[in-house]
């Protein structure tokens, strides 16, 4: 029996693994073949996300030092404030679009990471830091950051000259998408995806930073 050569061999081998890695013998992964919205309802909700526990925490004895470190350092990363409750100890800001790779200059995005993510699709921040008086009369003030993704309908393009308005919104294409779903389409809106627990830090860093400065 004669046997096969070493280039023969090493072919069969190749082949042979080949077929062991190359095939797919089941379903592909649900989440390869679903779109990026396909989550949770809950978890889409500003709600879901602002109830969890914060992660760090600031401590002043004075209210008000502490509330204009928060509003400072928030104003300080490109932020504009939005509602400010005294009573409440509430102080939030607008939604704001998240950096792109070139905003070198800009301070609102903490790693590299979220850098990447808000530079291949439109992601925007909003800051919510709530301050509450503890029992030995001090405040302590806890920041959180709600990270929400940016939705369109589905544009169909059938031809290559089309290209220009891949990324504009017809009236057709809005009809198209409530006759497939039966429910009444946004053709755009914002829905939550996380938060941003870096940038959480971020802030509590530089609001530590103001309250030292002050003493």
């Amino acid at each position: 029996m004669k046997m096969p050569s070493k280039a023969t061999g090493l072919l069969l081998s190749l082949l042979l693994g080949g077929l062991q890695t190359g095939c797919i013998l089941g379903r592909e992964h649900p989440a390869a073949t679903q779109p990026a919205t396909a989550i949770d309802p809950k978890q889409a909700q500003p709600a879901y996300w602002l109830d969890q526990p914060a992660v760090v925490k600031m401590s002043s004895p004075d209210f008000d030092l502490l509330w204009n470190a928060c509003r400072d350092s928030a104003e300080a990363d490109g932020f504009t404030i939005d509602r400010t409750d005294y009573r409440d100890g509430v102080l939030t800001t607008l939604p704001l679009p998240s950096r792109q790779v070139y905003e070198f200059w800009r301070g609102d995005i903490a790693t590299h990471r979220d850098l990447t993510q808000s530079t291949l699709g439109s992601m925007r921040r909003t800051i919510h830091f709530a301050i509450r008086r503890l029992d030995d009369g001090s405040f302590e003030a806890t920041p959180k950051v709600l990270v929400e993704r940016d939705s369109l309908i589905e544009r169909r393009i059938t031809s290559v000259d089309q290209y220009q308005a891949v990324f504009s919104i017809q009236t057709v294409d809005v009809a198209r998408e409530t006759e497939k779903t039966g429910d009444a389409v946004q053709p755009e809106y914002w829905y939550s995806v996380a938060r941003d627990f870096a940038l959480e830090r971020k802030l509590a860093d530089a609001v530590r930073r103001r309250l030292h400065q002050i003493r």
